[in-house]
């Protein structure tokens, strides 16, 4: 047995999802420490709303993509397609969690994140065609 590939993809991702969570924990402590001195300034709630976003958009994509990533690892697709979309993904996660938690707006991180993501599914579910169809 080589790698196990898709296990190395979702430990290494496992670890940015617990940053990212762990910063969303810390501005929603904030928020509640400054709920009980009375109004949360808007701009404290919009960096929370903003932190909550980050989390969503990775669990949005990485569920999908890791199941897409067993089932093709699983398949007689070569073990070298697989790495390579391991490496799409979490690059992609990385750049764009990077990207999105430093601006609210367009970003180089966010972009290159985004667009990394969108390969690797694109790619992955082509590849998993293929390998039904023809293979």
């Amino acid at each position: 047995m080589g790698i196990p590939v898709t296990l190395l993809t979702a430990s290494l991702l496992g670890f940015v999802l617990l940053v990212i969570v762990l910063r969303n924990a810390a501005a929603r402590g904030r928020v509640m420490r400054a709920e009980r001195e009375g109004p949360v300034p808007a701009d404290m709630q919009a960096e929370l709303d903003h932190r909550l976003r980050v989390v969503a958009n990775f669990t949005e994509y990485v569920p999908f993509s890791l199941l897409l990533m067993a089932a093709l690892e699983l398949s007689p697709l070569a073990i070298e397609w697989v790495i390579g979309l391991a490496v799409l993904l979490v690059s992609g996660r990385v750049l764009h969690a990077w990207g999105y938690s430093r601006s609210r707006g367009p970003s180089f991180g966010r972009f290159a994140g985004t667009s990394l993501t969108w390969i690797m599914v694109l790619v992955g579910c082509s590849a998993g065609l293929y390998m039904v169809l023809f293979a």
